[in-house]
């Protein structure tokens, strides 16, 4: 490159011919981080390079941009030509690498390249920085050269940081994404390498280049010794250290800390500091700051002391220091010593010592173990050097689920694992990989803000949501990292999930599978056909019982259980769970005893509670959920043989895919639950657990609860709210309700997820605080409510409160999925049916002044004269039979012609119709007695109320009017509604057969008496049908989470159209969904121009993609509702093509392999 004469300072036209020439050898760099390594998170970002060998191809940048860890990246040259660049070399210390690229592959631009001037660097030089500041992609700064000797800058104590070298420094005000620009002079020459910056202020750092042009000539000879053309090997470059940090001060510093006077003379008269004019006397000396326990110099050398020669030569400057120890660690790779003679002054005494270097690649990881979404790998020099540490122990660059569910955070360190000590990262996977899946072994660490404490935790073996452990290990010559999950090599395979084989996805029920047959009706049908009560189940009432016998006592049989240990033996109880009616109190309470003490009543409720611990995969946060743990109050309500049930709130239990983990009041015993079953609109779940892994002593005091849910609690009422501490303390408290039909309306999240709908709590006088979950009991232990958990989003931030859930509510599913659960034959849960319209509450004064005729204001205020209101269409559930027929503001008079004021109404009008649907009848022949149409709902005001409606006042308990009439027509007195316990056991709930999809329909529609626009009108709806388990499928593909859309999405009334089966709901930092924007909240509608209605079509589509090929996708935004196209590049090494799946026989999660992995490029 010709030079350009330049007089005291460049004009405008000399820089624009040198920036005409250097702009095209920089480049912007696109790296993605695709694991956690080190002080680096995984991630992607933009960065600036520039090529320092156009013949060879090779890039210069920042070690913190390439990161010794396992990065993917691009290169996007001037003329936006994109190629793929490989790391070469990374220093181990200082803040510089390479990437290689193949110069043959750009086609449309000639290669132009920067030359290294180290001793270009001078005090006042003017420079420029060309790079990609701020994201932008081609930014020129200006600047002046201010120090040459500057202090490495110290980016945090959990970060990167260079050390033993000096820095340049300009006010040229670098930012983001300028890493790795040259800093360059008038002649076009790079001087130094731009590496940082302080945010507050315009000051730059540079990397001197004189160790850089070292590596640089290092890596061209390596290159040229191999005769294959295209083929790297791995460079080779010699780095030694003491594993001990320098810092440079001046004489006066160094001479208050003892220096002899006579050491001083002769440093001072020793040429020692290389400069641009030439090697110069010092004006200080290099002074020990800290060494690394457990090195070669530890014990020998400390803090303070001042060196003043390295094998007989007076060092006074890092340069120096470098090439004697790099050159000390070449002669140990020829059969050399390693070692060199240090001479240090300590309190002005000196002493000598023979020291050995270090190799610097010995003490850089280069292999990590990936372990359940984290990475855990041995301690760096870098890391050891921030903390005061020793190299190699087992380092926790990032917890993932295992880890974190233990409570182990990043950057620990890991001491021992089940009992035995893990000095390295291979004992600790050896003794991994003895422990099965869902072992629980101690664990042992510190932390680096602890470490004179050691702290344990258990840890959850996992080898079901992310799969065995990976152990990975980089190839220099390669660029990349090969992944096995033979580690250590030769060890014993590591036990697997003993899960059976899954189901097709859409099994259909054959007339020979009667079990699975019962397993999809709901709890209204069962209870109509269940002959007799449930076998293996728990005695009703608070007495002393007999213990439950143990499989080996008992033989499985489908008859009912002994009298000491049965469920009620009449029909007309309720038969699965402990209830109690009104007219079965006594039975209930010890020797018929009336209100229990308070002492008493914390015993036998103590034996109910469990403490619930949720925690959720990363990789299967489904639905929305908003946080990875949960805890909260549960309630055992069912205890049989094979299965028991525990009841618990869905802010709580959240999603289906999660690890459920059950501490019981009754006894100290811990066991692992799984989800059976999650109601789509209320806010209750039901776990089940093993009796059978608790040991006897629990098993003899765990209890199920007595439930009584009729009659319903009324305002005025007083109630006990019991509850667990996180220390398994029952505390309780005598509460009056003051609302028990507060018609919750929960607005939709930022994140669509699970929120209540259709429900009716109880409010307190008094509770325990926002937090605080439990059960409602009456004075003799008898659960009348769920105390539970809500949370909503005000103004984006999370808010928690509690309200009680009626027992009618919950207690019919619970009997019902017993029934199920406690049969040999697995089945799904059942499936619900629901209206797909949300509705919500308007008083009748303010429906009339919408316009709602007079007369049915009247009608609905007679009938309900506690509650006083209507119910409105809020909106409906996106491509539902609702959402063509019903419009938002509707208000809902009657269905199947009888006329409706509450919630409870609602679901019970479509229990009737899903039974009598299920039965082979329409809901019409339900509805036929009292007609049909707006005529005749005002006829049939005299319907009863659904389970757990509160009885109106002025009912006389008879279901007959004041006046003695059964129903005094449309021209007298409207009839009462009479009370719940007296409604028939048809309208108790649902029961609906189970399906695979988010959503089915009934055939038979529900007839519906609507006001809209001024006019009563008649319509029909055909009722939709929601699994009770939620998703039951996740798909990952390139690092984005993907599923069917849920009821959460779905309620807020928009699909797209076409093809709306794929659902993003979570992407993974350092995934090509990153690094692309394919971002959650989008729907995937079609894929290189082909339509993906639903996972399946997508995965077929996405099976013939070759690892590293951009692939089409057309998308829709579930915010802005504009489709757009993005492009992204596969990652099959990475990211591979992989689900998780439920069985909904067993309610398990199995993962499933789509693309071959390990996966070998």
């Amino acid at each position: 490159m010709d030079d350009v004469d330049e007089g005291p300072r460049a004009s405008t036209a000399q820089w624009k011919e040198v920036l005409d020439r250097v702009v095209p050898a920089c480049v912007v760099l696109k790296v993605t981080q695709t694991r956690a390594f080190d002080t680096e998170p995984s991630g992607s970002a933009y960065a600036t390079g520039f090529i320092v060998d156009k013949e060879r191809g090779l890039i210069l940048t920042n070690r913190h941009v390439v990161t010794p860890g396992p990065i993917v990246a691009e290169a996007i040259f001037l003329n936006r030509e994109e190629l793929p660049v490989l790391p070469l070399y990374y220093d181990p210390i200082h803040d510089f690498a390479f990437l290689r690229f193949d110069p043959s592959r750009l086609q449309f631009m000639e290669v132009a390249e920067v030359p290294l001037a180290p001793e270009g660097a001078t005090v006042g030089l003017d420079i420029r920085v060309v790079g990609n500041d701020s994201g932008e992609k081609v930014s020129i700064l200006a600047g002046t050269l201010a120090r040459l000797d500057r202090d490495a800058p110290v980016y945090g104590r959990k970060s990167y940081n260079d050390f033993n070298t000096f820095y340049l420094q300009a006010a040229s005000g670098t930012k983001g994404g300028s890493s790795g620009s040259p800093v360059i002079d008038s002649q076009g020459r790079c001087v130094g390498l731009n590496a940082g910056g302080k945010n507050k202020a315009a000051s730059a750092y540079y990397l001197p280049l004189e160790r850089v042009v070292r590596a640089l000539k290092l890596v061209q000879a390596s290159k040229d010794a191999c005769p294959k053309p295209g083929v790297w090997p791995a460079p080779v470059i010699p780095r030694g250290d003491l594993q001990t940090t320098f810092v440079f001060k001046g004489f006066d510093e160094v001479r208050r800390l003892g220096l002899q006077q006579e050491t001083e003379r002769r440093v001072r008269v020793s040429k020692t500091a290389p400069t641009p004019e030439g090697i110069q006397h010092s004006t200080g000396m290099l002074v020990v700051d800290n060494v690394v326990p457990g090195s070669p110099c530890d014990g020998i050398i400390e803090a303070g002391d001042v060196l003043v020669e390295v094998n007989e030569q007076v060092v006074t400057h890092f340069l120096a220091l470098e090439e004697l120890l790099d050159g000390a660690s070449q002669d140990r790779t020829a059969g050399g010593s390693g070692k060199v003679q240090l001479l240090l002054e300590r309190g002005g005494k000196p002493f000598r010592a023979e020291v050995e270097v270090t190799d610097l690649h010995t003490v850089t990881p280069n292999c990590f173990l990936e372990l359940a979404g984290g990475s855990v790998h041995a301690l760096s020099y870098q890391q050891a050097r921030n903390n005061r540490a020793v190299v190699g122990q087992v380092y926790v660059a990032e917890p993932g689920y295992m880890l974190g569910r233990a409570n182990v955070p990043k950057c620990a360190i890991i001491t021992a694992l089940n009992g035995k000590p893990t000095p390295d990262l291979i004992t600790f996977a050896a003794v991994l990989r003895t422990l099965p899946h869902g072992a629980r072994a101690p664990l042992e660490y510190l932390t680096f803000s602890e470490r004179h404490r050691r702290k344990n935790a258990i840890l959850h073996v996992d080898r079901q949501w992310y799969g065995p452990p990976v152990f990975w290990i980089r190839d220099d010559a390669a660029g990349a990292w090969h992944p096995t999950v033979d580690f250590p090599p030769g060890a014993p395979p590591p036990p697997e999930p003993g899960l059976a084989p899954l189901p097709p996805v859409a099994a259909a029920a054959t007339p020979a599978q009667p079990a699975a047959e019962a397993g999809t009706r709901g709890p209204q049908e069962a209870a109509a056909t269940a002959a007799g009560p449930l076998p293996n189940g728990h005695a009703s009432g608070a007495g002393t019982r007999t213990p439950t016998p143990t499989p080996m006592e008992t033989e499985p049989s489908g008859e009912a259980a002994p009298s000491g240990n049965g469920w009620g033996g009449t029909s007309g109880a309720a038969a699965g769970v402990s209830t109690s009616g009104d007219d079965g109190v006594a039975a209930a309470v010890v020797d018929g005893a009336g209100d229990l003490q308070s002492d008493d009543l914390d015993e036998l409720l103590r034996c109910c509670l469990v403490l619930v611990d949720i925690d959720i995969p990363l990789v299967a946060l489904s639905d929305g959920v908003h946080s990875r743990s949960f805890a909260g109050n549960g309630l055992v309500v069912y205890v049989g043989e094979r299965v028991g049930l525990v009841l618990v709130d869905r802010n709580t239990v959240a999603v289906g895919p999660c690890d459920v983990n059950l501490s019981f009041g009754a006894h100290p015993a811990e066991t692992s639950g799984r989800v059976r079953f999650l109601h789509p609109l209320h806010n209750f779940a039901l776990v089940s657990y093993d009796p059978a892994a608790l040991p006897p002593e629990a098993r003899a005091k765990v209890r199920a609860a007595e439930l009584l849910p009729n009659p319903p609690l009324k305002r005025g009422e007083q109630v006990r709210l019991v509850g667990l501490t996180k220390h398994l303390r029952v505390m309780q408290r005598t509460s009056n309700i003051t609302n028990s039909t507060a018609a919750l309306t929960i607005p939709s999240a930022e994140v669509p997820r699970f929120r209540a709908v259709h429900e009716e709590v109880i409010k307190l006088d008094q509770d325990f605080g926002s937090t605080f979950s439990g059960c409602l009991t009456d004075s003799r232990g008898r659960v009348r409510g769920l105390w539970c958990s809500y949370s909503e989003q005000v103004e984006k931030e999370e808010r928690e409160w509690c309200a009680g859930l009626h027992a009618a509510v919950f207690q019919p599913w619970i009997e019902q999925l017993a029934r199920l659960l406690d049969k040999e034959a697995p089945a799904p849960p059942p499936a619900v049916s629901v209206l797909d319209a949300e509705l919500e509450a308007v008083l009748l004064s303010k429906a009339a002044q919408f316009g709602l005729p007079s007369e049915w204001v009247t009608r609905l205020d007679q009938i309900d004269p506690e509650r006083r209101q209507v119910l409105r269409v809020r909106s409906c559930v996106a491509q539902s039979h609702a959402s063509k027929v019903l419009r938002s503001g509707d208000m809902l008079l009657a269905m199947a012609g009888r006329p409706v004021t509450c919630f409870q109404d609602v679901e019970r009008l479509i229990s009737s119709a899903a039974a009598a649907a299920a039965a082979g009848a329409g809901p019409s022949g339900a509805a036929s007695s009292c007609g049909s149409g707006a005529q005749g709902a005002i006829r049939g005001a005299g319907e009863p109320a659904g389970p757990g409606a509160p009885a109106p006042e002025g009912t006389n308990g008879t279901g007959t009017s004041a006046s003695g009439r059964d129903d005094a027509g449309p021209d007298g007195p409207p009839a009462k509604r009479p009370r719940p316990s007296e409604a028939p056991a048809a309208a108790a709930g649902a029961l609906v057969p189970s399906t695979s999809g988010p959503t089915q329909m009934l055939p038979s529609p529900m007839h519906l008496t609507i006001y809209r626009s001024g006019a009563v009108q008649d319509v029909e709806v055909v009722l939709g049908r929601e699994d009770g388990m939620g998703t039951g499928r996740l798909v990952h593909w390139c690092g984005a989470q993907l599923q069917a859309p849920h009821r959460g999405v779905r309620e807020l009334g928009f699909l797209p159209e076409g093809a709306a089966g794929v659902y993003i709901s979570r992407w993974h930092h350092g995934s090509p969904a990153h690094r692309y924007g394919l971002y959650a909240l989008h729907w995937i509608q079609q894929v290189n121009g082909i339509d993906t209605p639903d996972l399946d079509s997508f995965l077929a589509a996405v099976a013939g993609c070759d690892d590293g090929q951009f692939v089409r996708l057309k998308v829709c935004h579930l915010e802005t509702t504009q489709p757009k196209v993005l492009t992204l590049k596969t990652d099959l090494q990475y990211w591979p093509t992989w689900e998780l799946r439920l069985d909904p026989n067993t309610s398990t999660w199995r993962r499933l392999q789509h693309s071959p992995f390990p996966f070998t490029r």
